[in-house]
């Protein structure tokens, strides 16, 4: 199956620079249990993996006045996503940078491609497991060159949910109605790597995914991958009350039976 030729550069952009990660993924276990070691080893890492991101994007497509973006894991100050160029690469050369610091193989690499305004193109690449996730707009969503479709599950008792770790939900003004479901639902996740978690509930691995509203800017790349597999971008507005500080990422049934509990 053949991909946009934006998409094969990106490609092999993510599985090029995957080796640093690779190697220094083995490194961190022969580090001494020193958190400032650990702290300046994996900032040095992703450094690394930045600077080789945006040198290939900037040798193939600086004479077509394309800006580059940088952002980090949780960045909600940093980054204006109403003032994005309109022809730009959004990178984010680590996500899930804690779990990497602590030898825990969920992590990964996202690229958004946009142009005239609009997401036309995007991945988001685990480098420890080599699995790669694609949104083409229009197009598909593929994981590992199989095309993605969103799970049609509608039943809370065999859905299993991922909630953004830095949400604290329980904490915040939380309806009835998501409670109920989150009270009735098969098992609740955090992951801590919310691009991969928003890619797992576009090939059907789970159910739903919640996150910070903050937090959505920084993970555009999965959000096309997500709407390319048939999911939907909820976030909610219930009973005349304000709107909500999070998303929900599900299929469209699972949303409308939450919100008409």
């Amino acid at each position: 199956m053949s991909y946009l030729p934006n998409t094969n550069v990106l490609f092999a952009i993510v599985r090029n620079v995957a080796k640093i990660y690779r190697r220094d993924f083995g490194e961190l276990q022969n580090l001494q249990n020193s958190k400032s070691s650990k702290n300046e080893f994996v900032q040095k890492s992703k450094s690394r993996v930045e600077s080789f991101i945006i040198d290939e994007l900037e040798s193939k497509y600086s004479k077509n006045d394309y800006k580059i973006i940088t952002i980090s894991n949780g960045s909600k100050n940093d980054f204006d996503a109403t003032s994005i160029p309109k022809n730009s690469f959004i990178i984010n050369a680590l996500e899930g940078e804690m779990n990497f610091k602590r030898g825990i193989p969920l992590f990964c690499i996202t690229i958004a491609h946009i142009k005239d305004n609009i997401i036309q193109n995007s991945i988001v690449y685990n480098p420890i497991s080599d699995e790669v996730f694609i949104g083409e707009r229009g197009i598909s969503a593929r994981h590992n060159n199989v095309r993605m479709e969103i799970s049609s599950e509608e039943n809370s008792n065999n859905a299993m949910v991922a909630i953004d770790a830095s949400l604290n939900l329980y904490n915040n003004d939380i309806e009835d109605a998501l409670l109920k479901y989150l009270n009735s639902v098969n098992s609740i996740r955090q992951m801590g790597a919310i691009s991969l978690e928003i890619c797992m509930v576009s090939n059907g691995a789970l159910n739903c995914f919640i996150g910070d509203n903050e937090s959505r800017h920084s993970v555009i790349a999965s959000l096309l991958i997500l709407e390319e597999s048939g999911g939907k971008i909820n976030t909610p507005h219930l009973k005349g009350e304000r709107q909500k500080n999070y998303f929900i990422v599900s299929n469209q049934k699972i949303y409308d039976n939450l919100i008409n509990e």
